[in-house]
């Protein structure tokens, strides 16, 4: 039996020998996060305490072709029965560009390039708000979440990218989107659309057109977005998002942005402003922002107020 066991140690042994000469590094990255957070008297947030932390395992190798293969997973127990929140394969063609197979994000996804510190306008607000629609929703990524596969390269000083959710409930969702960042000195357009349950009579599709301006320590931004609901009664918005932000020095940044959404269906716009801060100190970063919704859910008179500190360190 001692021999037995010596045989088969000495062949795993061999297993890893000829596996550590080939072009692979692994690596792993972590943070922790506490965050205090207060809503309004309409809302029950429970516990304003929490708290989170991740470890993002990663490894990469080099193909013959030249290709670099990367796979990373995140283990942060994202749910009670999932310990893993985003995880992805990608795979870098250099000139050719790269292959993305992910459920941590999406390529395409229309992007907004307006300024911020800690969440935004469109996000800031607690989890049971019911504010509107304000930016892009694109294809859906996290834990959970259906498998994306997407492409990205740049051509021409375009960076182009794209996504599909193949069948997806209610059709392969579709996103795709350019960025450009040579026309003026600065300057960075950038233009999206997806399309979303295209199968579905409720399907929609979203354009988003948005552009940044840096000026030193000063960044402005503006987003105008547009949800069509496919269906021929359906509930369309538009929405204007608009911010600035500052970096004051190297650790200290502070921001601004304000977002209008108009509802085809209701009289009355919903506006969210925030104000947000951000300060780092080494592997840590202290955050917060102060935001609020007037006319919530598009009915005149009604708010929602949500503020927040968050301390994160990374490893």
């Amino acid at each position: 039996m001692n021999k037995l066991k010596t045989v088969g140690l000495t062949a795993l042994a061999g297993t890893f020998a000829a596996t550590s000469v080939q072009a692979l590094e692994m690596s792993v990255s972590g943070g922790v996060g506490i965050t205090y957070a207060t809503s309004d008297t309409t809302e029950v947030t429970g516990n304003r305490v929490s708290f989170g932390d991740s470890l993002t395992f990663s490894g990469s190798g080099e193909t013959d072709q030249g290709w670099t293969i990367t796979a990373s997973i995140e283990a942060d127990g994202a749910s009670s029965t999932t310990y893993y929140d985003d995880r992805s394969i990608t795979i870098d063609m250099g000139d050719s560009g790269t292959v993305h197979v992910q459920q941590s994000g999406a390529q395409g996804t229309p992007g907004s390039l307006v300024p911020n510190t800690y969440g935004s306008a469109g996000y800031s607000l607690a989890g049971s708000s019911t504010t509107g629609k304000h930016v892009a929703d694109g294809l859906s990524s996290g834990a959970n979440s259906d498998t994306n596969i997407g492409y990205s390269n740049t051509f021409a000083g375009i960076s182009v990218a794209a996504g599909i959710t193949p069948g997806a409930t209610g059709g392969s969702d579709v996103a795709v989107n350019l960025k450009y960042a040579d026309l003026v000195d600065g300057l960075t357009i950038s233009a999206g659309m997806s399309d979303l349950n295209p199968s579905q009579a409720n399907g929609a599709g979203e354009i988003s057109l948005s552009a940044s301006y840096v000026m030193g320590g000063l960044t402005v931004g503006v987003t105008d977005y547009q949800y069509d609901d496919d269906a021929a009664n359906g509930t369309d918005y538009d929405a204007m998002h608009y911010g600035v932000s500052f970096a004051v020095n190297d650790d200290l940044s502070v921001s601004y942005d304000r977002s209008i959404s108009d509802k085809s269906t209701a009289d009355t716009d919903e506006t969210i402003n925030s104000l947000q801060a951000s300060y780092t100190m080494g592997s840590m970063t202290v955050k917060g922002h102060i935001t609020k919704a007037d006319d919530e859910g598009y009915s005149a008179g009604a708010s929602d107020e949500h503020k927040a500190i968050a301390v994160s360190w990374s490893f």
